[in-house]
């Protein structure tokens, strides 16, 4: 899946710069990559992506939301079209002294569940992703 950040270009380009790593590789489903290292456009892995490697930088892993990630790679047909559109509408950090866990799931819960006619969705992801091997490390 492709996505937009909605940081500055300069903002992303520096970011990535630091955390980007072209050697790690695209092992998992949940791996963040860059699409083009001068746009905000990134992809996530749905599943095992070793045509990537070398192509993408890699800069993540998601580590909470693989119900998400389950729902986002259903959205879509074998060729990599959408049935329907998504939307990732929102990101940012957590603020510190906040546990990470308790800090999504109060984003889960809809402010007005009746007001949009959907339901809000949370993926976190770590920019520590080092390859170990091992699928969720």
């Amino acid at each position: 899946m492709e996505g937009v950040s909605s940081h500055t270009r300069e903002n992303v380009y520096s970011r990535v710069e630091q955390e980007a790593n072209w050697s790690l590789p695209h092992l998992n489903p949940g791996v963040l990559s860059l699409r083009d290292l001068r746009s905000s456009r990134f992809q996530i892995t749905f599943r095992k992506a070793e045509e990537l490697d070398g192509w993408h930088a890699v800069f993540g892993k998601v580590v909470y939301g693989f119900d998400l990630l389950k729902v986002l790679s259903e959205q879509g047909n074998t060729n990599g079209e959408l049935k329907q559109p998504v939307a990732i509408t929102t990101g940012g950090a957590i603020p510190a002294g906040t546990h990470p866990r308790d800090y999504l799931k109060k984003l889960e819960q809809p402010e007005d569940p009746e007001a949009h006619g959907y339901n809000k969705k949370v993926m976190r992801y770590s920019s520590t992703y080092r390859h170990t091997g091992l699928i969720g490390h």
